[in-house]
């Protein structure tokens, strides 16, 4: 490329000195391939005894002597003197006109003004602009103020001032050898003096703004944690005053109790004397009538003898002291500990936390199952981290827990799991022994199993309330979305309260379903024996299989590969689509027995490797194949004890990679490798053909589970 070519994509700045401020004369390039001319690079030897490049602020360890021995911009010095030349050879008049050329072709060797160069631009000539000589002019040295149409020419650095050669004064400084400089060179000096000023500043305003983000954010965070500080405050006297109620509201239970029971005793005794008093005036009004009458002697006696026997009652004796016995008198004693403890500590403390560590927003407050592991994460506000975190986990009695730290370019995680269900809090310290902002974490600890069913699905419905619930995933929004063989979706809340009823405006059934993530939803049809997907609105968008498939049961999505996988019970095998033009790609397994062949799966899987997991229901086999449909091993073999399956009808995988398996009438947890971890549910949950399966929850672990056979929905901790 041509000197005249490179130039025309060049700015005018590209031939200056960064320190000068000059076009370049005798360019040198540091090791950075920063240039500047070789008497500035002097210069700042002489001020600063070294050098450090003025763009990239690269530090150089070179002597005077050695800057006369960089390397020489060739490709600078070649531009600034073919500049040069045709700037000094330019002519006082355009080639074509009269007026003053503005522009150099260089292809038509011609120096052209603003007006002519307008027509030339159509030709595509590289052109040169020739306004150099006008900045350089702009650049010289001004008039002199005592004698206008003179230029100035010296400076005095002793007296300030700068003079013309018609200025008198001059020749004082020089005899009093006073400093004097070509006013050119205190030009230079001057412009690289305030370009350092104006860099320093630079660098100063840079790090003031940065400071003031600084400042911002922790206005932010001050601000949030006072607000979260309030909220705190009245959540714990809400805490407190619900405690309390509840307290009262058992012991008013336990006080109406007893006086149940009391009421009871005492109400026996009073019948039992009741009794003795009627018959006793009973006997008084037949002794009355025996009054004159000697005929009636023997009657007497046997009267004095039935009263004695009521008087002598040993019966009502033995009631009397069990009367004794049983009576409880109820006495209120009330807690002087909780008096002290009120006194002593309140409804807790304030106190202010400094430091440069901040728990991640998301993690001051879990909640996790018993024995789960957790993690909490500390990021470091600081440019430079230096500290070290320690964490305590310990709870109201006073246990503790283990934790480890880990830390990775500056942030912290801090992992621990709590064993009893209890609320704990984990105290997070650094070096200096203060807390972290958002520490402690408050950890609550759910207990494992059944948390709540939702009862007789079929109440919820309005289409074909015959069929029983079969599957159940989370929606987009958290609440969980419920099938049952109908065009109506049941949606609830994770608490289990009923949030709406959905109907498909198309005729179908609805049986397995599988979010997509980005508001799409597919499921499969009983009605039509394919798979839908339907949009946020549950309208069509695509059908798959339509045709081919005979009785489509669980569906999943691999959303890498973008494969849809189908497991058809009559076809005895598990279809893969493409899930974005509904192609059918191929088929996984066949009818039997035998190692990768199936008999009526029931749902499918997908792994974050890729593999596909297949309840192979009839045959009470887990089986895995992998991304090109090979059979890699038979994960959970059969049998009706803990740690295998027996009919399974539903399958699905948690965030730690764990399988879990609805079968017969149990859910189980194994490892990704097939080794059985645990029984989620008991024996008296009621699970009866558990089928689809939805994990609702990572923190605490909750999951899900259309119970079939009880046409209910099961929620378990896990």
């Amino acid at each position: 490329m041509s000197a005249e070519t490179v130039l025309t994509f060049f700015d005018k700045k590209d031939l200056e000195c960064s320190i000068c401020l000059q076009r370049f004369t005798d360019p040198k390039a540091l090791e950075c391939l920063h240039t500047y001319c070789l008497k500035c690079l002097q210069y700042l030897m002489r001020k600063h005894g070294k050098i450090r490049c003025p763009k990239c602020c690269k530090a150089y360890t070179l002597k005077n002597d050695d800057l006369k021995h960089l390397e020489c911009n060739g490709t600078i010095s070649y531009l600034v003197e073919y500049v040069e030349k045709i700037e000094f050879e330019k002519p006082e008049t355009c080639s074509r006109c009269a007026n003053q050329p503005q522009h150099y072709c260089s292809e038509c060797e011609m120096y052209m003004c603003r007006q002519c160069i307008q027509q030339h631009k159509m030709e595509n000539h590289s052109l040169y602009t020739l306004d150099s000589n006008i900045e350089e002019q702009s650049q010289d040295s001004p008039n002199c103020q005592n004698h206008p149409d003179k230029k100035l020419k010296d400076y005095c650095c002793t007296c300030k001032l700068t003079a013309c050669e018609d200025c008198k004064y001059i020749v004082r400084c020089y005899m009093n050898q006073h400093k004097v400089i070509p006013v050119k060179t205190a030009l230079n000096e001057i412009n690289q003096m305030v370009t350092e000023t104006m860099k320093t500043a630079e660098d100063i305003k840079g790090k003031l703004k940065e400071r003031l983000d600084v400042i911002t954010k922790e206005k932010s965070e001050f601000e949030s944690n006072l607000k979260f500080s309030r909220t705190a405050i009245e959540f714990q006297e809400i805490t407190i005053i619900k405690k309390v109620k509840e307290e009262t509201k058992i012991m008013m239970a336990n006080l109406k109790q007893i006086y149940k029971e009391q009421s009871k005793i005492i109400d026996n005794q009073v019948k039992v004397i009741e009794s003795k008093l009627t018959q006793v005036n009973t006997l008084m009004e037949s002794i009355k009538k025996t009054m004159n009458k000697p005929t009636k002697t023997e009657n007497l006696a046997s009267y004095q003898t039935t009263i004695t026997a009521v008087g002598n009652d040993a019966a009502a004796d033995e009631l009397d002291k069990s009367f004794a016995k049983t009576r409880n008198t109820p006495k209120f004693i009330p807690s002087q500990k909780l008096v002290e403890l009120m006194n002593h500590e309140g409804v807790g403390k304030l106190i202010t936390v400094g430091g440069v560590y901040k728990v991640n927003t998301e993690d001051e407050s879990i909640s996790v199952t018993k024995g789960q592991p957790f993690s909490v994460r500390v990021s470091s506000l600081a440019e430079s981290d230096v500290g070290q975190l320690t964490a305590t986990l310990s709870n109201s009695l006073g246990e503790k827990s283990a934790t480890e730290v880990t830390h990775i370019k500056g942030e912290y995680t801090i992992t621990g799991r709590c064993n009893l269900e209890r609320d704990w809090h984990m105290d997070i310290t650094d070096g200096d022994t203060s807390h972290v902002i958002g520490s402690p974490v408050s950890i609550k600890v759910e207990p494992l199993g059944l948390v709540n069913t939702i009862e007789n699905i079929s109440e919820y419905k309005e289409d074909d309330k015959i069929q029983k619930v079969i599957d159940v995933v989370l929606d987009t929004d958290g609440c969980m979305l419920v099938s049952s063989y109908s065009k109506d979706l049941i949606k609830f809340d994770q608490s289990g309260c009923f949030v709406s009823r959905i109907q498909i405006p198309q005729n179908v059934k609805v049986i397995r379903m599988h979010q997509l993530g980005n508001g799409h939803m597919v499921y499969s049809d009983y009605v039509d024996k394919c798979v839908v997907m339907c949009d946020n609105q549950y309208h069509e968008i695509r059908t798959f299989g339509k045709g081919v498939l005979k009785d489509p049961g669980g569906i999943t999505v691999n959303q890498k590969t973008r494969m849809l996988y189908v497991a058809d019970r009559k076809c005895h095998c598990v279809f893969k689509f493409n899930i974005d033009d509904g192609s059918l790609l191929c088929k996984i397994g066949s009818e039997g027995s035998e190692p990768g062949q199936m008999k009526t799966p029931f749902d499918v899987a997908v792994t974050k490797k890729g593999h596909v997991i297949v309840d192979d229901c009839h045959n009470s086999r887990i089986q895995m194949f992998d991304a090109n449909d090979k059979l890699i091993r038979i994960l959970v073999g059969s049998g009706k004890e803990d740690g295998k399956v027996f009919g399974p009808h539903g399958i699905n995988i948690d965030i730690d990679g764990n399988i879990i398996v609805s079968s017969c009438h149990k859910l189980q947890l194994f490892d990704k490798n097939g080794k059985f971890i645990k029984r989620i549910d008991n024996n008296d949950d009621g699970l009866d053909i558990p089928t689809g399966i939805a994990i609702i929850s990572e923190k605490p672990r909750r999951v899900a589970v259309a119970n079939h056979g009880g046409n209910n929905v099961k929620i378990f901790n896990y």
